[in-house]
């Protein structure tokens, strides 16, 4: 009996090194100033879209998810920026992350979103941005830098001056 401390404490001790070895892995997420991530996914139509076939035109991805309310009231003011630079040469793409096709396609057509709504079933894209909550936009410029990052909603300002930076 007087062995079972020690062996907790060991089996404790053995525990907290492989969890602190697993946490030392090299981060492998890109930086703002470096060239964003390739992504390919789906659009609704199941067609595969990639962020490369953008380059030349500054582009905004969404990340977002149907389950995030913050998400669902930005969605129409996010339509709303994209039809103003359009014309401009912004693209705006909206990444869902993990929900099913027929509900992201659902929620799309009734919120008549003119943007390519786009599907990460596996989450791979999240993945390689690094995304951990949603909305997080991300502002990438022609030659396909990452410039900045905004974790939350992105105010009617920000998104204008931000833009009018990549045009």
């Amino acid at each position: 009996m007087k062995r079972t401390p020690f062996a907790l404490a060991t089996a404790f001790i053995a525990f907290a090194c492989m969890a602190l070895l697993a946490g030392c892995e090299k981060d492998r997420t890109w930086k703002i100033g470096a060239s964003a991530p390739e992504i390919s996914v789906l659009d609704l139509s199941d067609r595969t879209v990639k962020l490369s076939e953008f380059k030349g035109k500054p582009v905004v991805v969404r990340f977002w998810a149907t389950g995030c309310s913050a998400c669902v009231a930005g969605m129409p003011k996010l339509d709303s920026f994209s039809k103003v630079y359009r014309d401009k040469g912004l693209t705006v793409l909206a990444v869902n992350m993990g929900n099913s096709k027929p509900l992201v396609k659902a929620f799309a057509k009734g919120l008549k979103l003119s943007y390519p709504v786009l599907l990460d079933p596996a989450l791979i894209a999240v993945k390689k941005y690094g995304v951990r909550a949603v909305p997080t936009t991300f502002f990438i410029d022609r030659k396909g830098i990452a410039r900045k990052v905004v974790v939350g909603e992105v105010s009617q300002e920000d998104f204008k001056k931000t833009v009018e930076e990549l045009l």
